[in-house]
């Protein structure tokens, strides 16, 4: 009987071991499939990072010992000055490699020896032909900018309003010692958003003595938008924006 009982948990207990796994599993190994990273987009460096790059480097080179090198620096910091100090509105284009990019309509004002810039998300007013500063004037440490833009419409998907125009203001309230700025901009006239304008005097022979009033059409409204040169920082007022807070 012991012998029978001994027997059997020797057998138990070999079958037991023998199932038991040893080492890896052979056979073959399946890869998970890589999954590609996205391309990181790294935006090229601004005209200001340049220009202060090249200050800084102007720092290392010696005109006694390198006036070729002190001389060519000079000349660079000097292009990307005046690039840095000139007026423009124009569009900025997303890389072609960087998914769900947007056009974006950019800003670059000037006061004095300083500039700031603002960029908007604005796939409409695209390239503007006219870009010009109406207004100008700085009370306390704030500098009151008033920009008429206006454009062709360039649309690929309503070739009927490609003789149209897309047209707005822009009121920048610029902190001039804080470097800081607000913006607000005002479509006057589009054909793709059905913005009529309906001002009776052309809005680049304003004379900027008295206020400047803009009428236009959008959707079933009429809207009168008025800007005080006496008060600018009373803004872009219309009825309907103090109706809206009332």
């Amino acid at each position: 009987m012991n012998k029978l009982l001994l027997t059997v948990l020797f057998i138990s207990t070999f079958n037991f071991a023998n199932a038991q796994p040893k080492g890896k599993a052979k056979g073959k190994t399946t890869k998970k499939d890589s999954v590609a990273a996205a391309p990181v987009y790294v935006a090229p460096p601004s005209d200001e990072e340049i220009e202060r790059n090249l200050a800084i480097e102007s720092l290392t080179i010696n005109p006694k010992t390198d006036l070729a090198a002190w001389k060519k620096n000079d000349s660079l910091r000097k292009v990307y000055k005046a690039r840095r100090l000139s007026f423009y509105v124009r569009s900025k284009y997303p890389p072609k490699d960087l998914k769900d990019g947007k056009i974006q309509l950019c800003y670059n004002l000037i006061y004095k020896d300083t500039n700031i810039k603002f960029c908007v998300n604005d796939s409409l007013c695209k390239d503007p032909e006219v870009a010009k500063v109406l207004f100008e004037k700085v009370i306390g440490d704030t500098n009151y900018v008033l920009v008429y833009i206006d454009a062709f419409s360039k649309s690929k998907s309503n070739q009927l309003c490609n003789a149209g125009h897309e047209t707005k203001l822009t009121l920048a309230r610029w902190n001039i010692k804080t470097g800081r700025a607000i913006w607000k901009q005002k479509s006057i006239n589009s054909c793709l958003k059905t913005i009529t304008n309906m001002t009776k005097t052309p809005i680049l022979e304003w004379n900027k003595s008295e206020p400047l009033i803009v009428s236009f059409h959008r959707g079933t409204s009429f809207i009168d938008l008025k800007f005080d040169p006496a008060a600018p920082q009373l803004g872009l007022q219309s009825a309907n924006d103090a109706e809206k807070k009332e």
